[in-house]
């Protein structure tokens, strides 16, 4: 991601023109349940089905069967750990490329009104609006984040979130 880079090569994108699109979610329970789901399925070579975006039904299903041990102090350094991470890049970016120069999108706000978002990047770019469509399947559909909690630590961790800063990750 963007903290591989040094100070340098934005600076030097930006003296190009070049226009950064920041895409972030802000749940950081899912992006969470995403990355230990890679990583679950990265560790199962017989029964490998996660696709960045599933295009399926049945690698939907796959995927939304995976249960989240119930790890929560590992859970919330994540989530601390993602928050200053985001703080940083936007600070980084709004140092190098100003107000103008790049614009941060929401994975939730994408994914709720894809093409509302799209017409704001358009925007952003100064493009003609495009109708725009996507093929994938949505793995999170319906599903409340807690049901990937395995279920002797549900109670524990949706205990232990609701009393931290994070609590407005999960659903009311």
């Amino acid at each position: 991601g963007v903290l591989a880079f040094n100070k340098d090569l934005f600076r030097e994108l930006n003296e190009e023109g070049v226009k950064i699109i920041h895409l972030v979610r802000k749940n950081v329970l899912l992006k969470y349940i995403s990355k230990e789901t890679n990583d679950i399925d990265r560790k199962n070579p017989v029964k490998r089905f996660h696709q960045a975006h599933p295009e399926s039904e049945g690698e939907v299903q796959a995927l939304q069967s995976i249960k989240i041990g119930g790890q929560v102090y590992r859970m919330l350094q994540y989530f601390r750990e993602q928050s200053d991470q985001n703080k940083y890049v936007d600070d980084l970016l709004t140092a190098e490329f100003g107000g103008d120069g790049f614009h941060t999108m929401y994975y939730e706000d994408l994914n709720n009104d894809n093409q509302g978002e799209m017409n704001r990047i358009f925007d952003f770019l100064e493009l003609e609006h495009e109708k725009v469509e996507s093929q994938f399947t949505k793995i999170h559909k319906g599903k409340h984040a807690s049901e990937y909690f395995s279920e002797k630590n549900k109670e524990r961790v949706e205990g232990v979130i609701r009393n931290s800063e994070f609590a407005f990750v999960l659903e009311p």
